[in-house]
């Protein structure tokens, strides 16, 4: 579900209260939203559910996939974007612990102004001739599954029981799996169904998480600005980093 127009208008208003001039801020009000790439992963849902479509109506908005959660703090302190937004933690997996560290020893540290939580819901994706494939002879003649790190251990139930010989690997996001497994043989990945969106593959089989209400954990995050005074969310990370 896309942001409403008040949401929106929040961010826009927040950019000109603070007299937000950089790079990323244009006479229109416009703003770079960087966010953890590639397209098609769940950093991208949290954008999307939380400010809206890239571009809405008034061309206020463009969002901007970095590579790594470091590259987002980098672009958020060096003026490339106005905001970013991180992943912080997982309801089964836990802390982000990179974007733990990097909270941790920013200095200053960005000030948090949102949560943005994204349902967890994992998909066998394939290209349309490998699912032909598996219907016609069968789950064994896949031989990789590709996934981010974190998703093993959130569909274990599922992969105990399918793909039992296929061997499991490792990719910096699971945009990127579905791109690998859109284009070779004997090969699917596991990811959200944004991922059908930016690769040329399709769902196999929906929702094989192991938890039913799984989900991740964004933090909308903003330069700190000299003087500002921290807002609950800011103390509410405090506690959580202390914590760990």
């Amino acid at each position: 579900m896309f942001a409403t127009s008040p949401a929106r208008s929040f961010f826009v208003n927040r950019l000109l209260s603070r007299g937000f001039a950089h790079k990323s801020c244009v006479m229109t009000a416009s703003a770079f939203i960087g966010y953890l790439g590639p397209p098609g992963t769940y950093s991208q849902q949290a954008v999307t559910q939380h400010f809206g479509r890239e571009q809405d109506s008034n061309g206020r908005y463009a969002f901007v996939p970095l590579q790594t959660i470091a590259d987002c703090f980098v672009a958020l302190k060096n003026g490339r974007v106005a905001f970013a937004v991180v992943p912080f933690s997982n309801s089964t997996n836990g802390a982000v612990n990179l974007t733990y560290d990097l909270l941790r020893t920013a200095d200053p540290r960005p000030s948090v102004i949102a949560r943005i939580d994204v349902p967890v819901a994992h998909c066998v994706l394939a290209s349309p001739a490998t699912i032909k494939q598996i219907d016609k002879q069968g789950e064994s003649t896949i031989k990789r599954i590709y996934s981010h790190p974190q998703v093993w251990t959130q569909c274990t139930r599922y992969l105990s029981e399918h793909f039992v010989g296929a061997e499991q690997i490792d990719q910096n996001s699971t945009a990127l799996a579905a791109q690998l497994a859109s284009t070779e043989a004997n090969t699917i990945a596991i990811a959200s169904i944004a991922a059908c969106d930016t690769a040329t593959v399709d769902v196999y089989r929906p929702n094989i998480q192991d938890v039913e209400g799984n989900y991740t954990r964004f933090l909308v995050l903003e330069p700190y600005l000299d003087g500002q005074v921290p807002c609950e969310l800011d103390k509410w990370v405090e506690e959580e980093l202390q914590k760990s």
